[in-house]
Formats: C-alpha cells, structure tokens, sequence
C-alpha cells in the first residue's frame, strides 16, 4: 500500500488539545461538561441488545443515555473507545453508530472511533466518523519482541486511512520515531496525571492529551 503517514487530514476542528479521561458516567460527563471540549468514553458494543454499553462491560448505562443527559451536543467531542470491534461485528456496529449519532443530533466528525483493529476503521472513516488506531500497549512484550510489534504497527496504521495514532504519553518516545508524521492523541494516565509536559502537549502534531480527574460517583 502507498505511504500516506503524511497525507492525513489535519484540520479535525478541535478547539482545545486537553480533553477529558474515562468519563464513563452520565454524572462524570456533567460534573465536566462546561470543562471540556472533548472526552473519553470506554465503549462495549453489545450484540445481542444492538446498543452501545458505557465502561468495560460491567456498567448498565448506554451511550444513548450520556448523551440524552445533555440539551445541547453541539462543539463537544467524544473520543469512543469501543473494546470490541472485530470483521464480524464492524458493520453492524457502524450502522448503529450512525442511528446513534442521528438520534442523538451528534456531527460524525466529534466521534472519534478508536480500536487497535485499524484494518476495521476504515468503513467508518468513509462514513464521516474520525478514526484512530491504538497503539499496542508494551508491558507485557519482552525488550526483544518490541521492535517487531512496533514494525507491525506501523504496517497497520500505513495500511489504513484512520486519522490518529492514539496511545499512552508514556510510548511518547517510540510514537515520535515510529509514527512521525501521524497526527497523535494522548492518554496522560501516570501517576501524575494532572502535570501534563508541556512539550507533548505544544507540539503541532500533538492533536488530544487526555487528562484525568476524580470520579465523581467516588467522591460523593
């Protein structure tokens, strides 16, 4: 396939770089509405009830419900995590993402569709959704194993045409050497998440840094 590392849309609409990390609740999304242009939400597609399940499976709330939460969608963005997408379920999940962005009066171009099957986005990137490919985690690949999963990923994002390279900040150092020219989107999920470094976060290719904060259900 053509190298079209540099030839990806650069112009994605974000007004602010810092969104908001595991906003997994309809009271988190509010608690931070007014804070944040975009946030994050983990996603399970449930095949047998045909919807959207927020969190990693546990949860009974539904992307329908964070979002009837809220009068007004319009200028917010949600970067969708969605655990599950595979060859078998990508189209179906595509047509009830589309039924979902309708319902909900949500522009296809603020859900960002993310899932380390970059080989799946591409029928959702036709259909007007941002795309990004998550990058592998490396914590459990030996020091000598790294380099071909990198190598790996990097056919995979070449072979695509989803829009971002998503990973942890701590991968900073292998997303810069291996992903130069890729537009990126960050999780700041250490140990200080709070202190975002300020030269990830004022690079131009550095398009979402996501940031944490409490969990409100936790808190009260």
């Amino acid at each position: 396939a053509e190298d079209n590392m540099s030839e990806r849309e650069e112009d994605f609409g974000f007004k602010s770089k810092i969104w908001l990390y595991g906003t997994n609740s309809p009271e988190k999304l509010s608690e931070y509405f007014n804070a944040y242009e975009g946030f994050e939400v983990d996603v399970v597609y449930d095949e047998k009830e045909h919807r959207f399940m927020v969190g990693r499976g546990e949860e009974k709330t539904t992307l329908d419900d964070m979002f009837a939460a809220q009068p007004d969608l319009s200028g917010k963005f949600f970067w969708l995590d969605i655990k599950n997408i595979d060859f078998n379920n990508k189209t179906e999940i595509l047509k009830e993402l589309i039924a979902l962005a309708g319902r909900n009066i949500i522009h296809k171009s603020h859900l960002v569709v993310v899932s380390p099957n970059s080989e799946y986005l591409d029928e959702f990137a036709a259909s007007g959704f941002l795309t990004g490919f998550e990058f592998p985690s490396l914590l459990r690949v030996k020091r000598d194993g790294i380099r071909k999963v990198l190598e790996t990923a990097v056919e995979k994002y070449r072979n695509s045409t989803v829009d971002f390279v998503c990973g942890d900040v701590r991968y900073f150092n292998f997303m810069d050497f291996y992903f130069p020219d890729a537009p990126k989107m960050y999780q700041n999920t250490g140990r200080e998440a709070k202190n975002i470094n300020p030269y990830i976060l004022k690079r131009p290719d550095t398009f979402v840094v996501l940031n944490q904060e409490p969990d409100v259900k936790k808190i009260r």
